[in-house]
């Protein structure tokens, strides 16, 4: 009892946090934010635990939902490379590699976010004439560091160069990532925050938006019991968008042997996303993952990601 009531005097700490990190959140008007692709996950193992991660995420991934979470992780250097075909529209790649530094952990990142071809049309004396096509994309740069504070909290800060074209029109611009990770006294049990995408307006065409911020609070829970062995890992995060409304992630991971784990989740109060599944497999340094996401929107393709790590 003494241990949890320990773990309970270090939360406001994390509340604290929470509290000064959406600051520039509530500043958006509901819908005004785009490059949403920010906002994607990056990860199959995470994908299939329901899109979470900021409490569980590790190596390359981690980079992307908290790299706070590295500074506990047991590797010296980690690859992650991903390939996610989304709604049958788009690509969504992503790599980075997280090392660690002394007591730290330096991360490098690169997302991009690719559309099929779409065609151009305009007006010509009231005919519909065909101009031929263009693909719109986006890709952001991102650079990170965590460090630790003490023996059971972490903390991280990231920045990313954004740059998004559709057809002629193009602009660049920076993003501030905020990150904190708490080791609970009660063993097994971690807790992780971030505020991301933080940052002023881009433009294009004339037309200011606002950069898809948003704050997220998770937890993680692997039971040590004599029974589970450590082998099963549940998760729970709420995403807070400055742009529409709140939403939660729920998932497991059961590890039935090293080389092999399982996964589910599901998101909850999405109007086109449901259930999540997928699998992870290891061979030596080697990880492959694959998650499968359902779309429950007609019209829509279900999500198949896959992303390979190497640990070093």
């Amino acid at each position: 009892m003494k241990r949890i009531r320990l773990s309970a005097c270090l939360l406001p700490v994390l509340v604290t946090f929470l509290v000064v990190a959406p600051l520039p959140v509530v500043a958006g008007n509901p819908g005004d934010a785009a490059l949403l692709s920010l906002r994607m996950g990056v990860g199959a193992r995470e994908a299939g635990m329901g899109e979470t991660g900021v409490a569980s995420s590790t190596g390359g991934t981690a980079l992307f939902w908290n790299p706070a979470n590295n500074v506990f992780a047991d590797f010296q250097t980690e690859l992650i490379l991903q390939h996610n075909r989304y709604l049958g529209l788009f690509n969504h790649e992503a790599a980075a590699v997280a090392h660690r530094v002394g007591r730290g952990v330096l991360g490098v990142t690169f997302m991009g976010f690719y559309s099929d071809e779409i065609d151009r049309h305009t007006l010509d004396a009231g005919v519909n004439v065909f101009e031929g096509t263009f693909k719109p994309y986006d890709v952001a740069f991102g650079l990170s560091y965590a460090h630790p504070l003490g023996d059971r909290f972490a903390v991280g800060a990231g920045v990313k160069m954004i740059y998004e074209k559709i057809d002629f029109y193009s602009d660049t611009g920076v993003a501030f990532d905020l990150f904190i990770t708490h080791q609970a006294m009660i063993e097994g049990l971690v807790f992780g925050a971030s505020a991301t995408n933080i940052g002023g307006q881009m433009n294009l065409r004339d037309q200011p938006f606002d950069l898809p911020t948003a704050v997220r609070l998770g937890a993680a829970y692997t039971p040590v019991s004599e029974f589970l062995q450590g082998k099963l890992t549940l998760t729970a995060e709420a995403l807070l968008p400055q742009d529409t409304t709140e939403k939660a992630h729920l998932g497991a991971e059961y590890r039935l042997i090293k080389e092999l784990a399982l996964r589910f989740g599901t998101r909850i109060n999405y109007d086109t996303q449901g259930i999540t599944a997928g699998a992870g497999f290891v061979a030596g340094n080697l990880r492959l993952d694959y998650a499968y996401e359902d779309m429950t929107e007609e019209g829509f393709d279900d999500g198949n990601k896959i992303s390979l790590g190497m640990t070093w």
